[in-house]
């Protein structure tokens, strides 16, 4: 079969060959597709959009996490919005530090497929006694934070991309960014998946980056290239108070993480290390001079959205795409 990803709105789509269905099933929130493809092995998709492959996911996953880990330094509390292949609930754990990770998604079908289908991706992630998996919409939590009076020392939002009507559409606003901040220490950090580095304007990065700093005093992007999204990719971290992205003991911090899990359970890192860090968190000059242009602000107070895939091009490509070739 072919699948072809719901058009973006710069006018490209991508066409992936998929063979050997794992999964190909409706959930009350979403579609999922688990399958094979020659170029990438094993393939996770939601509402038509590829979310990671077996063959390049450690690089989409490394890049989420150690550069906001490495960064804050001692993150012990972590809250996570997105728990889906677990990944990201691996990369965490790799550092000594955490102590608690409250991992939350409002998808449980999705969870136990990925549990079942995608078990390089978690490596028994979700059975660590230090992980607590909750099935409810973060926003939720966050609330329930706030009224424990709870602070995490770092919050990971790997959430899906803003689709029209989707589950994650009113969380791309300076009305959830500002729970987020009341959630977080005051030295805390949060990373977001922003999306495609659209090379056009950067129009969905700027948004992304202005609407932030309504919440937070410090914002820096994060790229890095993703094979099989066939584009490079956006994670956004954020704080309350300024904070050096490349502290001077960086060099021993990423070598003390690379050799803690030269052993691991999980096996080494497999695309993080220094060089990487300062490349992944410096946008080169073409990218830097675009991002200084101020995006939009998205409140969550009227119908502005920042929509990066239609629900009518979702659906359209659902069904055209699925049929077996």
């Amino acid at each position: 079969m072919y699948l072809e990803e719901p058009l973006l709105q710069h006018g490209l789509s991508i066409t992936y060959e998929v063979e050997n269905l794992q999964c190909h099933e409706q959930t009350d929130f979403q579609h999922v597709i688990i399958g094979e493809s020659k170029a990438y092995g094993r393939m996770l998709f939601l509402d038509g959009v590829v979310q990671s492959t077996q063959a390049d996911e450690a690089i989409y996953h490394e890049t989420l996490i150690h550069p906001l880990m490495i960064t804050h330094g001692d993150a012990r509390r972590v809250l996570v919005g997105g728990a889906g292949e677990g990944a990201c609930l691996r990369e965490l754990l790799r550092h000594s530090s955490v102590e608690q990770i409250v991992a939350v998604d409002l998808d449980a079908q999705v969870i136990e497929l990925c549990k079942q289908h995608l078990p390089s991706w978690h490596q028994g992630a979700f059975e660590d006694p230090r992980v607590e998996l909750r099935i409810e919409d973060v926003q939720e939590t966050l609330r329930r934070s706030k009224a424990a009076g709870e602070r995490w020392d770092v919050i990971v939002l790997d959430i899906t991309e803003p689709v029209e009507d989707g589950p994650a559409v009113d969380l791309f606003t300076v009305r959830f960014f500002d729970e987020v901040a009341a959630a977080l220490a005051d030295d805390g950090m949060i990373v977001l998946q922003s999306g495609e580095f659209d090379l056009a304007d950067l129009d969905s990065v700027r948004t992304v980056c202005t609407t932030l700093r309504q919440s937070f005093a410090w914002v820096n992007v994060v790229h890095v290239m993703v094979p099989s999204f066939h584009c490079m990719w956006c994670f956004t971290l954020a704080a309350k108070r300024p904070v050096d992205i490349a502290p001077a003991d960086l060099r021993a911090r990423v070598g003390a993480l690379i050799e803690a899990n030269l052993d691991s359970q999980y096996g080494p890192l497999r695309y993080y290390d220094e060089p990487r860090h300062l490349a992944l968190t410096t946008p080169p000059p073409m990218f830097a001079e675009v991002l200084e242009r101020p995006g939009r602000v998205i409140t969550g107070k009227d119908d502005a959205r920042l929509i990066t895939y239609s629900r009518e091009r979702v659906d359209r490509a659902r069904i055209e795409g699925y049929a077996d070739e």
